[in-house]
């Protein structure tokens, strides 16, 4: 790996939003990201807040937190994507992180595969790793285990999930046999090998994703070892029938859902929308008069 990859594992990131056609509330949800809050603070590796805004007036109308909402919603994605992306008969997933992402992560792909029988689990904490794996076997009611290494991982997956804050390859391309779904939701858990070897690569969106830097595939556009012929398809393609996933068995399939904004902005507009019909939240006044106008 070049070192321009290696990079720090804390970030702040801003993601504003709001629909073309202006039906959603423009908005902003900021995320930060703290790798060791979970080990000295007992807080979310992730936190965030969300400030919905008046479509035309673009006045404050919801503040609320975030951190559910984003964690849930990269969940989802990848169980969407699964759909198109992952083998048809697949029943075993392998995970690489044992924090809540991999929650919602295996959530979303038992919603979406059904069919799923087993899950291993790999993290450098065998103490996380197994309070993870004791969790979800029994809030999904499947077989999830502690996996004993990181090949070990790999080699029980149909469909391979990484959310760690690697700044090093997790997975290497010629680690994978064929037929496997890779979803990556880190900047750099797989090498570049992996990337080129990759039968259909799906992005959330390439024009975003292109330019992040600290990203593993942003710095082989950068560097001219892939052009946009590299990417497939974006996942909305996938949902709208644009362009087709998975076409046959044999494919390795890789998707790159990091996330995007306007995910945040769509649930946070529902979520709004549901707490006034019901009365839930509480109100707070930003001032009686404007000061200045």
């Amino acid at each position: 790996m070049s070192p321009t990859l290696k990079r720090r594992r804390d970030a702040s990131t801003p993601c504003p939003a709001t629909s073309a056609d202006g039906s959603t509330c423009p908005a902003s949800s900021g995320i930060g990201s703290g790798p060791q809050n979970p080990f000295k603070y007992g807080l979310p590796r992730g936190s965030a807040v969300i400030v919905l805004n008046n479509p035309e007036t673009k006045v404050p109308i919801a503040i609320m937190d975030g951190t559910l909402i984003s964690t849930i919603r990269t969940g989802a994605v990848t169980g969407v994507c699964a759909k198109y992306m992952a083998p048809p008969r697949s029943k075993t997933v392998g995970l690489f992180g044992a924090g809540s992402q991999c929650k919602t992560q295996l959530m979303a792909l038992k919603a979406s595969l059904p069919q799923l029988e087993k899950a291993y689990v790999y993290d450098l904490s065998r103490e996380r790793t197994e309070k993870f794996a004791a969790e979800m076997s029994q809030k999904l009611n499947m077989d999830v285990q502690a996996a004993s290494d990181r090949l070990a991982t790999i080699e029980s997956g149909d469909i391979l999930v990484t959310a760690t804050t690697a700044t090093e390859p997790i997975i290497h391309g010629a680690e994978i046999k064929k037929g496997v779904y890779v979803a990556r939701l880190g900047n750099n858990e797989v090498d570049e090998e992996l990337i080129l070897r990759a039968d259909k690569v799906v992005i959330d969106d390439w024009e975003t994703d292109k330019h992040r830097m600290g990203d593993t595939m942003a710095y082989m556009f950068r560097d001219g070892k892939i052009d946009d012929s590299r990417i497939d398809a974006s996942v909305s393609d996938l949902v709208a029938g644009r362009k087709s996933g998975r076409d046959n068995d044999d494919q390795l399939t890789y998707t790159c859902n990091v996330g995007l904004g306007l995910y945040d902005v769509a649930i946070a507009a529902r979520v709004n929308q549901y707490a006034k019909e019901n009365g839930i939240g509480q109100k707070l006044k930003l001032w009686d008069e404007p000061i200045m106008v």
